[in-house]
């Protein structure tokens, strides 16, 4: 869970109860996610939309980029609800789509949720053989196809004969850069074979599906025939990146030559080379070559610096900033409806924090606010901070409905609605 500081509290000045029962209030359940992935094999895919007190009075209507949408053939929409239902999804399905709830109360709505086909190019590729030179530097390329969500990479060591004999390419040795490179820091006799090829694959995070990228054989090594040299070399080295709070981060640091070097890591001139179980640390079968932030914070922001050094050649140091960035979030907990009489003043608080700070809006049954006297908007900032009260001074019977606050900047988007029933 991401960090933000300057949290402004408030005061909620309204009437949530009241002290005599009243009917079953319709409340949109909550979507999750505002992105779903369409992949292959096709896998039905589910989008809710139900409200929390389900009744034959509610009417659910869809929106798909925000134009009215039929549900028709593979698409159906259960019975009772709005939740839609893609029995074989594909690309004709892509798209943004919103529900909407109508009943005697009012509007209420979803946040979209964007539907989008996983893809993964399948690249043409020779197989290539090399001859390195023994206890250099040496790096066999792979080149990561165009592909949504972003793949995983994996490099394999098979056997040219025996299908069966295939293995997972680990060693202190190899460090894969994000590129998909696979980067030796110092070539051995026992990593050539003409019997073994090297293969980088691709994997889709959704559907698993691998693919192929590129073939190599290391046929054998060349002698070293030049004077002896451990001095470290720059192979990759991360530069400086921006990343969203909550975000699984790499930081590389990958230097060749023989010894080893093993990286040592500070974050702003501080010591960051903590134990293996630690969000931040350097170790994770990579002997420093990766610093891992296992989920990014806000105060993980700063000036990165690994310091390289195998005690024989000369030191090296590389330093990355890290920026941290984070989608909007909402900074207290829902009021999913609130009950009141006539003439009664209420307010409907909206905070949210993000970086950078997010612009707030209202809407009233998913529409614009009503422009009267008795309806005010406040608004304040503070920090990475920002605050949104809805006032309405002497509630009427018309002023009922579905007030929703949406939370919004570069990095992504919120939603929450409050039902007003006036009594």
């Amino acid at each position: 869970m991401f960090r933000i500081t300057n949290i402004v509290t408030l005061a909620v000045c309204a009437v949530i109860c009241a002290s005599q029962p009243v009917e079953k209030l319709p409340v949109l359940k909550s979507v999750p996610n505002s992105e779903v992935h369409i992949h292959t094999p096709k896998t039905e895919i589910v989008l809710e939309c139900v409200t929390t007190e389900q009744g034959s009075d509610v009417k659910y209507t869809w929106l798909k980029d925000g134009k009215p949408f039929t549900p028709t053939g593979d698409v159906i929409q259960r019975e009772n609800e709005g939740t839609l239902v893609f029995k074989h999804p594909d690309q004709s399905n892509e798209g943004q789509y919103q529900c909407l709830a109508q009943s005697q109360y009012g509007v209420a709505r979803t946040r979209p949720v964007t539907l989008k086909k996983s893809f993964m190019e399948k690249p043409e590729f020779t197989l290539k053989k090399h001859k390195p030179v023994e206890g250099d530097p040496f790096k066999l390329d792979c080149v990561i196809p165009k592909a949504y969500p972003k793949p995983s990479i994996s490099w394999l060591r098979k056997s040219l004969t025996d299908d069966s004999d295939v293995k997972m390419v680990q060693d202190q040795r190899y460090t894969i850069s994000p590129e998909g490179v696979l980067y030796f820091s110092n070539v051995t006799k026992d990593d050539t074979s003409s019997d073994y090829k090297y293969v980088c694959v691709a994997k889709s995070p959704e559907s698993g599906d691998m693919v192929t990228l590129a073939e190599h054989i290391l046929e054998e090594v060349e002698p070293n025939k030049g004077p002896v040299n451990n001095d470290v070399v720059e192979q990759y080295v991360s530069q400086d990146m921006t990343v969203k709070a909550g975000d699984f981060v790499y930081l590389y640091c990958i230097y060749g030559g023989n010894p080893l070097a093993h990286p040592d890591w500070f974050k702003d001139g501080q010591d960051v080379n903590n134990g293996v179980k630690d969000r931040v640390t350097r170790h994770n079968r990579s002997v420093g070559k990766r610093l891992v932030i296992k989920e990014a914070w806000v105060s993980d922001q700063g000036e990165y610096t690994c310091v390289v050094d195998n005690e024989v050649g000369k030191p090296q140091r590389h330093s990355m900033y890290l920026t941290v960035v984070s989608a909007p979030q909402f900074l207290r907990d829902d009021i999913p409806k609130m009950i009141v009489k006539p003439g009664e003043d209420i307010t409907i608080p909206c905070i949210a924090a993000g970086i950078p700070a997010p612009e707030l809006s209202w809407s009233y049954n998913a529409d614009e606010l009503p422009k009267n006297d008795r309806i005010a908007l406040s608004r304040s900032s503070q920090g990475n901070t920002t605050v949104s009260d809805l006032t309405i001074k002497g509630v009427q019977k018309e002023d009922m409905g579905y007030y929703g606050c949406k939370g919004l900047n570069e990095n992504g988007d919120i939603y929450k609605e409050t039902l007003l029933y006036v009594q």
